[in-house]
C-alpha cells in the first residue's frame, strides 16, 4: 500500500465517509480499562460528557463513529466514556469517587476543576494527565491521537506537533493552512544535500564525519510498522537550521528500504531481497524490527551508534544532531546535554 493511500485510509475525513456507525469505538469501563492496562500498557482516552451536551452527542456521532478514527483509538488506547454527572460511585486508580449532587468528583479531578463538555482527557503511558476541551472534527483530533499514542508527548509540546502534522499532510489541512499567518508556518525552506550510501561511507573514510541515514519505505507489508509521528520528521528535516547543520556536519543519506541495488560498505555486500521485500542492509540496520521511517547515526569511525523513530520538533532535533555529532553521548546522557543546550527553555 502506498503512503498516500495509507494516510487517506487512516484519516478518512471526507464528508462522504462520515457515516454514523453505532459504537465504532469499543468503549470500556474504568475497571475494564485498568485490567487491560495491567497486561498491555497503553494511554487512556476518556470522553467526559453529559446527557444534555449537544456538542458531546455530535462528537459521538461524527468523530468517534468515523471508522478511521475509531480504528486508531481501538488499536492504540484504552477508551472510556464517562458521564460527568453520574450519581454512581466510580472507582479509578484505587480510589472511589462519588457525586457531590451535581457532578461526580472524578470529573472534577480529571478536568482539573474546569467543567467544560465535551472534554477528552488523555492519560499517557507515564500517567501524565492532559484534559483538552471542546468539540473536534476527525481531522482536529487526529494529531492529538498520534501525539499520545506514539509517545510524542514525552518529547515535544502538542502545538509544535500539530503544526508540523498539518504541514506534513497539506492536502488534508488545506483550509486550516490558508488561515494561518506566515509566522505560524514551520520553516520548510531548507534542503539536505543527500548522498548515495556508498559515496557517504567512502567520503567518511577519507575525511571523517558522522553519517546520518534516513531509511524510508513507501509501502507497508505485514510485519512492518508505520510511524505516523516518525514520518512527520521529514517536515522537521526541511527546517533551514536543521538542514544547514546536517549539510555541514554529517554525510546525509536517504536510503530506500526496499531497494534492489547492491550496496558495498564496510567490507560487506548487501543485496536486494526481491520486489516488495526489505533490502538486506535494511534488515541488518533494523535488526528485524521494521519501523519506518527511521534515522540512523554513525560516528566518524563509521560505527553505528543510535537509531530514532520518533518525532521531535526542530529545536530538539537540532540538539539531537549536536549530541551525536559532538560525541557527547560518550560523556553524558541526552537529558543533561539537552538542558545545557536548549536556549529556548522549552
Amino acid at each position: 500500500m502506498k503512503i498516500k493511500s495509507l494516510i487517506t485510509a487512516l484519516l478518512i475525513i471526507c464528508a462522504q465517509n462520515l457515516v454514523a456507525q453505532q459504537d465504532a469505538v469499543k468503549w470500556l469501563t474504568f475497571a475494564e480499562a485498568e485490567k487491560l492496562d495491567s497486561a498491555d500498557h497503553r494511554p487512556f482516552l476518556i470522553d467526559v460528557y453529559t446527557d444534555w451536551c449537544g456538542w458531546c452527542k455530535r462528537m459521538s456521532a461524527v468523530t468517534f463513529n468515523n471508522q478511521g478514527i475509531a480504528n486508531y483509538i481501538n488499536r492504540n488506547f484504552y477508551p472510556v466514556r464517562f458521564d460527568a454527572e453520574t450519581s454512581d460511585t466510580v472507582k479509578f486508580r484505587n480510589k472511589e469517587y462519588k457525586s457531590n449532587g451535581k457532578v461526580n468528583e472524578l470529573a472534577i479531578k480529571l478536568l482539573e476543576g474546569r467543567l467544560s463538555y465535551p472534554t477528552i482527557v488523555y492519560i499517557d503511558r507515564d500517567t501524565n494527565t492532559m484534559p483538552i476541551p471542546g468539540y473536534m472534527e476527525p481531522k482536529d483530533i487526529e494529531p492529538l491521537l498520534v501525539y499520545f499514542a506514539e509517545n510524542v508527548s514525552r518529547n515535544s509540546d502538542p502545538e509544535s506537533f500539530r503544526k508540523d502534522f498539518m504541514y506534513t499532510f497539506p492536502s488534508v489541512y488545506a483550509d486550516e493552512l490558508k488561515k494561518n499567518k506566515e509566522t505560524d508556518m514551520p520553516d520548510t525552506s531548507g534542503t539536505i544535500e543527500w548522498l548515495g550510501i556508498e559515496e557517504a561511507f567512502q567520503k567518511a573514510e577519507k575525511e571523517p564525519k558522522p553519517i546520518l541515514i534516513n531509511l524510508w519505505l513507501d509501502f507497508y507489508p505485514q510485519g512492518v510498522n508505520y510511524s505516523i509521528s516518525g514520518n512527520i520528521i521529514n517536515t522537521v528535516m526541511k527546517n533551514s537550521e536543521v538542514c544547514n547543520y546536517i549539510n555541514k556536519n554529517y554525510y546525509p543519506v536517504k536510503f530506500y528500504g526496499a531497494s534492489q541495488d547492491t550496496v558495498r560498505i564496510l567490507g560487506q555486500t548487501f543485496v536486494g531481497s526481491g520486489t516488495g521485500m526489505p533490502h538486506q542492509l535494511t534488515g541488518a540496520l533494523m535488526n528485524n524490527n521494521y519501523t519506518f521511517p527511521s534515522i540512523f547515526f554513525f560516528n566518524k569511525e563509521r560505527q553505528y551508534i543510535a537509531r530514532i523513530n520518533d518525532y521531535f520538533n526542530a529545536t530538539i532535533y537540532k540538539i539531537i544532531l549536536q549530541y551525536y555529532c559532538e560525541e557527547a553521548y560518550k560523556k553524558e546522557n541526552f537529558g543533561e546535554f539537552y538542558r545545557r543546550n536548549n536556549k529556548n527553555g522549552r
